[in-house]
């Protein structure tokens, strides 16, 4: 597991910040099983194949300092 909650977070020059958010790492899985990638869900998930990893990514609403995503 990782979190993702402070704002000095930084993806790309292209893509900047992203939301907060936690990490779940599993041997690789069907992200369907889990409930990512499907209509309405709040999971994200993808899959590594050369790592043999499925990486779920889930938002959450407040960065570490309290302060709300917006």
């Amino acid at each position: 597991m990782c979190y993702m909650l402070s704002k000095q977070g930084y993806l790309s020059d292209r893509d900047g910040h992203w939301h907060p958010h936690l990490m779940f790492f599993f041997s690789s899985t069907d992200p369907a099983a889990w409930g990512a990638d499907l209509p309405d869900s709040p999971i994200i998930a993808f899959n590594d194949t050369w790592e043999h990893l499925t990486t779920f990514l889930i938002p959450v609403r407040q960065w570490s300092d309290g302060t709300a995503d917006r």
